[in-house]
This record gives C-alpha cells, sequence and structure tokens, in this order.
C-alpha cells in the first residue's frame, strides 16, 4: 500500500467511503470492455453496481413508495461508493493525496492504464491526438456534462455522475422514439463502449446528456 505520509487524513477524509480494492477491480473491468474506443471487446465482462436483492425488489409489481425510496437510496449509496473508491485507486496510481484530480493526474492515468497498451508512447504521431480526447473527457467529466462551468478538477461528486450515467440505458417507446433513460445498475461492455466513445467525442452528445441527468439525480432535482 502507498503511504502518502500526513496527506494521508486528508484523502480519507475526502474519500471516506473509498475501498481501493473495489476500485481497482472495477478499473480493470471496464478497461477490458473495449478494445479500443467505441469498439467493445468481445470478451468483456459486465459490472453490476447493484445487488441482487436490488434486482428483485426493483422487479416486484406495484412498488410501494418505500420501496421506490429504499430502490433510489440503496443505488445511489452504491453509486457514491464506487465512485470513492475508483477516484481513491486512480488517486493512489498517480500520486494524488487530495482525492480530487487535476488534468495532469487524470492524463497520467490514462496514458498509463487506458491507452497504454496502444504503446503510443512508441508512435509520437498519436499522442498529441489522444492528448486531445483526455482533455475533452475531462472538460466534461469536471464539469458533468455541462459545457462550461467545471472547476477543473474530477471529485467525488463528478465521479457518481460518471458511474450513475454509465448505468444507465436509453429507453425507447413503441414507435422506437427515444423516451428517455431507465436505470439498469449493471454495465455492459456494450453500452460502455458507446459511452467511452461518447466521452471521448468533442461537443454535447449522449454522454453529456447522461451526466447532466444524473447531476440532478444525484442532487434530488429531478
Amino acid at each position: 500500500m502507498q503511504n502518502f505520509g500526513g496527506s494521508r487524513t486528508s484523502i480519507l477524509a475526502e474519500l471516506p467511503n473509498g475501498n481501493a480494492e473495489l476500485g481497482e477491480a472495477f478499473a480493470q473491468i471496464i478497461n477490458g470492455m473495449v478494445t479500443q474506443s467505441g469498439i467493445t471487446n468481445p470478451k468483456g465482462e459486465e459490472f453490476d453496481i447493484v445487488s441482487k436483492k436490488w434486482r428483485e425488489l426493483a422487479a416486484k409489481p406495484d412498488k410501494t413508495s418505500e420501496d421506490l425510496k429504499k430502490l433510489d437510496k440503496t443505488f445511489k449509496d452504491n453509486v457514491n461508493e464506487l465512485a470513492q473508491s475508483y477516484l481513491l485507486y486512480i488517486a493512489r496510481q498517480v500520486g494524488n493525496t487530495t482525492g480530487k484530480l487535476t488534468y495532469e493526474d487524470y492524463e497520467k492515468y490514462l496514458f498509463k492504464y487506458r491507452f497504454g497498451h496502444y504503446d503510443i508512447e512508441n508512435k509520437p504521431e498519436y499522442i498529441n491526438k489522444v492528448k486531445v480526447m483526455i482533455k475533452i473527457a475531462f472538460d466534461k467529466l469536471s464539469a458533468h456534462g455541462e459545457l462550461s462551468g467545471g472547476d477543473g478538477l474530477i471529485d467525488k461528486q463528478d465521479m457518481a455522475c460518471f458511474i450513475y450515467a454509465i448505468s444507465t440505458r436509453a429507453q425507447r417507446d413503441e414507435n422506437n422514439k427515444f423516451s428517455g433513460f431507465a436505470i439498469d445498475g449493471i454495465i455492459k461492455p456494450l453500452n460502455y463502449s458507446v459511452d467511452e466513445s461518447n466521452l471521448f467525442e468533442n461537443g454535447d452528445n449522449l454522454l453529456s446528456m447522461k451526466l447532466r441527468i444524473a447531476y440532478k439525480a444525484l442532487n434530488n432535482q429531478l
């Protein structure tokens, strides 16, 4: 375990529900869901945000208001715990001691753990392209999908919005028209590859919308 010395208290105070082992498992699974941005890894694993009991309650017909409150609270608690765990893991990999990632932290992490297997360090022509992609992703996450207004850091709230967003799927009506988002509580490689592609894509897109909705949902503004 990396020793943060006197800063250990500050990062654990910022991420009190963080579990680095859970964060590492999550990081490895989502990184394994894609072979490159937008392309699904056929051998990728799914990641469950919620428990079997949550799914059983969600599938229950005629749910009471108490059931709905329990589902909502449990899902949000799980999302927040995973977000803090993922941040704690990333922080330890890049030597961050605050639990709030700067752009430099995020770039360092993605270069090593997300893009490292492309051997881009030996292909200088790709480095600038990848840096542009990472900056786009950082700006989206730090502003939870807004086109402006980010504080230049990815904190636990921003990461929770990301986890929430990638745990939802688009719904369509009987005419195949978009009708909103549904909480799946499970991250599947095919869906994640689309979300990740949108994360690295410039401009407002479906993931941006999901991040904005996630921010409102997590702050009880819906």
